[in-house]
């Protein structure tokens, strides 16, 4: 069993010596290390710690981190490649566990849990909560409901060659394309539930741009209606109201709408988590009616009241 580390970058620059800091730290180390440099201004060789073997391949126009992936996937010939973004970083032990589970299972996938930082502060401690995961059992109804991020996963390579690697139409939320079409082609996997991954939340990282990544989110699930089973319908009509109200409150009306439309036309969402006003509006008047009605909530009651009525 070979094992790759493939680290997208683009002018991450300090940030990659940290990744590639924390990599080196593994022992074992992969048996290859790529990272794929996605036409930075500021090229990676010059932040790769000494005496590290690191293959650098580089693109000449930015497109994104899916089509840098899908070039490190052809690129390697390992029989297991783990994607990594070049500002987080790995905890000294991930290689030998994650290489451990890979030598003793016959295995698709290994997935771990992650810490996430913001100014090397923790925010959560397991960010995924793959507890319920393990509970539950269903790979692709985890994914949908968007949990699953790719620094955790450890992949066999044929299984994602198999599915065609990354959807490269999407500027964002490819990461939850992939892993829920992964998801849904069967996979033999395990979970590691400690976190052996660490990831930073920049300001200035692409997944802030919240309003591109639920587009895209709307984008993938009405796509993804026509290939999933019908068992996971439900699943998708939630997830498409989830992200239709995050729009709604983003001032993102028209995207706000189609979400709406394109879940009722899937199922009757259920509105889990929201208020029991909230779900009878949404259910009897639609629901953007009942966004409207929670906004003019909002404004007119004070924060510090609305949390004595949620005691």
């Amino acid at each position: 069993m070979r094992l790759a580390a493939l680290i997208t970058y683009h002018n991450e620059r300090h940030l990659l010596t940290a990744c590639l800091d924390s990599l080196q730290a593994n022992s074992p180390l992969p048996d290859e290390i790529l990272v794929y440099d996605d036409a930075s201004a500021h090229p990676p060789e010059a932040h790769i710690p000494s005496g590290l073997a690191v293959r650098v391949i580089r693109g000449t126009e930015n497109q994104g981190p899916a089509r840098g992936r899908n070039q490190l996937l052809n690129a390697t010939s390992c029989d297991y490649v783990h994607f990594h973004d070049a500002d987080d970083a790995f905890h000294p032990d991930w290689c030998q566990e994650v290489s451990s589970c890979l030598n003793s299972f016959e295995l698709d996938a290994v997935f771990t849990e992650i810490t996430s930082y913001m100014a090397d502060k923790i925010l959560a401690e397991r960010v995924l909560g793959l507890d319920a995961l393990e509970q539950d059992g269903d790979l692709t109804r985890f994914c949908i409901r968007g949990a699953m991020l790719v620094p955790a996963g450890t992949y066999r390579r044929r299984k994602l060659l198999d599915i065609g690697g990354y959807a490269t139409d999407l500027w964002q939320s490819e990461d939850y394309d992939f892993h829920i079409r992964l998801a849904a082609s069967g996979l033999q996997y395990r979970i590691i539930q400690k976190p052996l991954i660490k990831i930073n939340i920049r300001a200035e990282s692409r997944s802030q741009n919240r309003l591109d990544v639920f587009t895209d989110q709307v984008k993938v699930l009405k796509r993804l209606t026509g290939i999933l089973p019908s068992a996971y319908h439900q699943d998708i009509a939630d997830a498409l109201a989830g992200a239709g109200g995050t729009l709604y409150k983003m001032g993102a009306l028209a995207q706000a709408r189609e979400a709406f439309h394109s879940a009722t036309r899937i199922a009757q969402p259920r509105f889990a988590g929201q208020r029991q006003m909230y779900r009878f509006l949404a259910k009897r008047f639609g629901q953007e009616s009942a966004e409207r009605m929670g906004k003019y909530f909002r404004l007119a009651m004070p924060e510090t009241l609305r949390r004595l009525g949620r005691q």
